[in-house]
């Protein structure tokens, strides 16, 4: 009974549901809620298209090109993410200036072409939009409605329509209410036509353009789809057909309307529809008179010769179509597209068909380029927007694809820290081209020239700058950034349109997961991978580059990921340990230049300590500029230190004096004397953990390899911190402080 109570539970919120999102209605309801709301319920494909996007909300991005919207639809909110688009705002700010565009023009009127590489993410980009209208439909903001024919049984409609002489007392207002019983048959607007259409044309336009005048339908034209457009073949020739046997009463006409919501589908090709580059017409006309699913329509309708569209076209309409490979097909496939975008119109042998449909598309470069040197070519870009989605070159962006992809697996448990950085670094290493300094300002021309594979990668990150740069070199760089993302972006080759696909890269992380020689998907276990993947020129082009001053070097690239990677192991290890983190080497710098000021002015330091006023520290002093081998004038070297320091104060007055920037070359130099200083101790150290790793593992003490107590208890300690603070397993820790110690120590 229990069970059974839960069903019947489920039975009343589904029939509540069904009728307070108002799934079924007569026309005269409909147009009450059109009425109380014109704007939602007057909208074309474009206009839904552009509130879908704004329904999910915005948030400002850091991106390498700058400050960009990010439209959070492409987070996939409604599935926890599963089907998000990680970067690629550019894209998507360029697809709302082109909705945008649409609307302005009061429909649709070119293509959207998204065009980069394999892998870029462009189905992905269609599919997440796609999915978002979707759920947009299911909500109240989201509510759209086609109608559909009812024509009543003999026993409601006696006497009426093709039954006889017509009795109009006592008749009911609506026929889209009744039971399935009580209709004979039930026709569906084969073009999900919007219930508006009904109207006539010029009244239509009336109402419409009455609302535009009051201001409740925005500031925004009416769209041409309801102001011009007209019912599919089918449902005109019903409706003429059924106001010649009424002798004009409209309101009868209505009767037999029922408006219904409907959700956009996929699966099921309503009003999202993919069309994949096979070969076929994309919408046809079929004669549905001798249908025997229409024998029960009044003999009044028997007799008209009535046609329905069908085709790819048709399942789109009202929402978006999207040409998955495009210009794989021959030009003559789609060549119908240049009215179709132009006019809003399909021309069939019978009839002309009113769309409302967004057109999107996705093709690879190398078929663009193929395409634009096609004589029609020139025909066709009239009609298209062209939207670019290179790969991602800004690593920590790419690095989030892989870091989902192993949350949605479920194997985050048997994935060692840094293994996707890893992975992301090469990979946008592999996409970057040389820049052309001679196009950058004198001030910062050498270091164009000089920066490295890594380093441009590091600046498209924004998580680092080259370490022998001034402050006016820094800041000059970080303003060029924009200028090398865009270099070049007019060439065929350009930067992003070449390297390794993330599609590629998720195979490289699987097929590390099986490689039984490492535990886990490991960095190491990755670039051996990565290895072996450089060797497979014949099936990568890109490994076929010749490298050039450094860059497209596939192979050098996995030896500097590994070396960056060493670094991040290196310096765990060393917080660890309690040794010097990198912000403390900025701490102690600012320490000195404190006693510095003091030393030079001549005056005593307050020490919170003992509450006194002690003189510099000047055994701080000797000892840092030991480090730094200064000149025997050191009174002349701290003056000119503290008048750089004082110089930035007076130009970025409010803001932390960033030192590392400001003196890059000291404090790597403070950073590479401690760490030549801490090297046998770090190097000890990675051993005596091996070596407990190892005892552990065959169940031996540590101390029968030689190891004192004392040694065993300090490396259990650091142990601990690395297994809990950085996320390493045991397991994991043996081979990377193998590989560590076999490296550096």
């Amino acid at each position: 009974m229990e069970d059974l109570s839960l069903l019947r539970d489920l039975e009343r919120d589904i029939a509540e549901e069904f009728v307070d999102k108002r799934h079924v209605l007569s026309f005269d309801e409909f147009f009450l809620l059109f009425r109380e709301n014109p704007r939602q319920h007057s909208r074309s494909a474009a206009q839904y298209a552009r509130d879908c996007l704004l329904h999910y909300g915005t948030e400002e991005v850091t991106c390498p090109e700058g400050e960009l919207t990010r439209y959070r639809l492409f987070d996939a909110p409604w599935s926890g993410g599963a089907a998000a688009v990680v970067g690629q705002e550019t894209a998507q700010n360029a697809l709302f200036r082109h909705i945008t565009s649409f609307i302005r023009e009061r429909r649709v009127t070119r293509l959207v072409l998204f065009h980069g590489p394999n892998g870029s993410a462009k189905s992905s980009f269609i599919d997440c939009l796609g999915q978002a209208l979707e759920h947009y439909s299911t909500l109240e903001e989201g509510a759209i409605y086609r109608f559909n024919w009812v024509f009543p049984s003999l026993r409601i409609a006696k006497k009426k329509l093709g039954f006889g002489a017509e009795q109009r007392e006592g008749a009911i207002e609506s026929y889209a209410h009744l039971d399935e019983e009580d209709v004979d048959a039930r026709l569906a607007a084969d073009l999900r036509d919007h219930p508006l259409l009904l109207l006539p044309q010029r009244r239509r336009a009336a109402i419409l353009e009455e609302l535009q005048a009051s201001g409740r339908l925005g500031d925004e034209q009416v769209p041409e789809y309801l102001l011009d457009g007209d019912l599919s073949p089918r449902s005109r020739a019903i409706a003429d057909a059924l106001l010649a046997s009424y002798h004009g009463d409209f309101q009868r006409l209505l009767q037999h309307v029922q408006v219904e919501r409907f959700n956009f589908s996929r699966r099921y090709r309503q009003g999202f529809v993919t069309i994949e580059p096979q070969l076929h017409v994309d919408a046809s006309l079929r004669q549905v008179t001798l249908d025997q699913a229409l024998q029960s329509l009044p003999s009044a309708l028997r007799t008209l010769s009535m046609f329905e569209p069908f085709g790819d076209l048709v399942d789109a309409n009202r929402g978006i179509i999207n040409y998955n490979d495009l210009l794989k097909k021959p030009v003559d496939a789609f060549k119908y597209l240049l009215a179709t975008c132009e006019k809003g119109t399909v021309a069939l042998p019978q009839a002309i068909l009113h769309l409302d449909t967004l057109f999107l598309a996705s093709s690879n470069e190398v078929h663009l380029r193929a395409f634009k040197e096609y004589p029609d070519w020139p025909s066709f870009k009239g009609r298209m927007d062209l939207v670019k989605m290179p790969y991602i070159r800004d690593h920590q962006v790419e690095r989030r694809i892989y870091d989902e992809q192993i949350e949605r697996a479920g194997i985050g448990a048997v994935v060692t820290p840094h293994a996707t950085y890893v992975l992301a670094l090469w990979a946008v290493l592999t996409r970057l081209r040389r820049p052309r300094a001679e196009a950058y300002p004198t001030s910062i021309r050498d270091v164009i020239a000089r920066l490295t594979p890594l380093e441009k990668a590091d600046l498209y990150a924004g998580t680092r700058l080259p370490r022998d740069l001034s402050s006016e070199q820094a800041r000059d760089l970080k303003a060029a950034v924009s200028d090398l993302l865009a270099e070049g972006q007019e060439l065929p080759d350009y930067e992003g349109s070449f390297g390794a696909s993330p599609r590629e890269m998720k195979q490289v992380l699987m097929n590390a997961l099986q490689d039984k020689r490492h535990h886990g998907v490991s960095a190491i276990g990755i670039l051996e991978e990565l290895r072996e993947l450089t060797k497979n020129k014949t099936v990568y082009e890109y490994l076929r580059i010749k490298p050039d001053g450094g860059f497209h070097d596939y192979g050098s690239f996995i030896e500097q990921v590994l070396d960056r990677y060493l670094d991040l192991v290196d310096g765990e290890i060393r917080a660890a340990m309690g040794l010097v983190s990198e912000q403390q080497y900025e701490q102690l710098f600012a320490r000195y230049i404190l006693n510095v000021s003091y030393a030079l002015k001549d005056e005593r330091l307050y020490n919170e300590a003992t509450g006194k006023y002690d003189p510099p520290d000047a055994k701080l002093m000797d000892e840092l500029e030991r480090v730094w081998e200064t000149p025997d004038d050191a009174q002349r070297f701290r003056r000119d230190l503290i008048a750089r320091i004082g110089a930035y104060r007076v130009e970025h007055k409010g803001e932390t004096i960033p030192y590392r920037r400001l003196f890059p070359k000291l404090i790597e130099a403070l950073e590479n004397d401690y760490y030549e200083k801490q090297k046998v101790k770090v190097g000890r150290m990675a051993q005596h953990l091996v070596t407990v790793l190892i005892a552990d593992e065959i169940g031996e003490s540590p101390t029968h390899h030689g190891l004192a107590v004392q040694d065993v208890e300090r490396a259990r300690e650091v142990l601990t911190r690395l297994t809990t603070r950085y996320g390493y397993t045991k397991e994991a820790l043996r081979e990377v402080l193998g590989t560590l110690l076999k490296s550096r120590y």
